[in-house]
């Protein structure tokens, strides 16, 4: 059981920038959101170019988080969202760190690109909800 999750670079500059424009309490809190974000979008987000990409911890090289920091006491409530969005069980490795990874690359991307566009914290929320 794997219970560390390292981001990349580019993850990692865009979790601190979300985190200060829309005054959050932590970058877990923005893990959260883009996850969320991603689990409303369809389709395995680990698919890239027509082909599953793995996590490679080599590849990472951004901040290292604990599972229990991203998750807190939602860990299974996360990983059976994840099972419903690919309408198939996932096992303990497969959930993390490879899934959540994924789900989270896919979702900062395009919560990122959404605050920008929207230019401001009250018109990104109010785009969220």
């Amino acid at each position: 059981m794997n219970l560390r999750l390292k981001t990349t670079v580019e993850v990692e500059s865009k979790l601190n920038e979300l985190q200060s424009a829309l005054q959050l309490s932590s970058k877990a809190a923005v893990m959260r959101l883009a996850i969320a974000f991603s689990l409303k979008m369809s389709g395995d987000p680990r698919i890239v170019d027509g082909r599953i990409e793995k996590y490679d911890l080599k590849k990472q090289n951004g901040a290292d988080y604990n599972r229990f920091t991203i998750f807190g006491t939602d860990d299974n409530l996360y990983k059976a969202l994840m099972q419903q969005h690919l309408l198939n069980s996932i096992d303990d490795d497969t959930f993390f760190p490879e899934l959540t990874n994924a789900h989270l690359c896919r979702g900062i991307k395009e919560i990122y690109a959404e605050f920008k566009l929207a230019n401001n914290r009250e018109r990104f929320i109010k785009e969220l909800l």
